[in-house]
């Protein structure tokens, strides 16, 4: 089955040419693209992407406004072609590698989702860590979701489990969001560890204060949309 590869980007002019490359070496001989969609960069992203498309199975996006991840994220997953589709992000937080072992995985037991959790996490500092761990907490608490780490992203997931559910998440909530509606519509899905590589170039958009604050903000809001459901 043809495979797609979608990559969320915003402002990742020193990691995307790696980043892409590296995928692009580790899938090589396999049917596969690669869907990066650029949230509206400001700096030198949309030319990097427009050379590498002349050279790689790349096909690329743009927004013409900021508009976070949860947006860009499902712009992706509409655009990709292939029946499974595995999400990462612009700085490769995890080994190109890990891709294949989650083929293998689904392959193996046919599941609807392979997911990876981080095996350590001291490299993203203490804070950041305390903040997943209270976040994921949550999660659990009030979803029921079995997950050990939501917001990873290293995520392999057949297509049908994303014609089969509706996101509407504009922001970070988008991996959580996916993986309750998933579980509550019966999609199965299995977990590995896997190796994690904190950012070393650029900027990362995910671990502001605003950000967690709108995070809570749209659990809040999906859980009382949940409720008013009887779910």
């Amino acid at each position: 089955m043809k495979l797609s590869v979608v990559i969320p980007a915003y402002n990742e002019e020193e990691n995307i040419e790696r980043t892409l490359r590296a995928i692009a070496e580790e899938l090589k001989g396999m049917d596969y693209e690669l869907v990066v969609v650029d949230d509206a960069s400001t700096d030198a992203t949309p030319e990097i992407l427009r050379r590498l498309s002349e050279e790689l199975p790349l096909r690329y996006f743009r927004n013409p406004e900021n508009r976070k991840l949860g947006y860009t994220l499902r712009r992706g997953f509409k655009e990709a072609r292939g029946e499974l589709i595995f999400y990462t992000d612009g700085d490769l937080p995890c080994l190109p590698s890990a891709i294949k072992y989650a083929l293998k995985i689904m392959e193996t037991y046919g599941s609807h989702l392979v997911i990876a959790y981080r095996l350590d996490r001291t490299g993203e500092g203490l804070i950041r860590s305390l903040y997943s761990h209270v976040y994921n907490f949550l999660i659990r608490f009030f979803f029921g979701l079995k997950v050990r780490d939501v917001n990873f992203a290293c995520k392999l997931i057949k297509k049908e489990v994303l014609e089969g559910i509706e996101l509407t998440s504009d922001g970070s909530f988008i991996d959580a969001e996916l993986l309750v509606k998933a579980q509550r519509k019966g999609y199965s899905i299995l977990q590995f560890g896997a190796d994690y590589f904190p950012r070393l170039r650029g900027k990362s958009t995910l671990a502001g204060v605003g950000v967690i604050l709108k995070l809570l903000k749209e659990m809040s809001s999906f859980r009382l949309r949940l409720w008013f459901k009887g779910l």
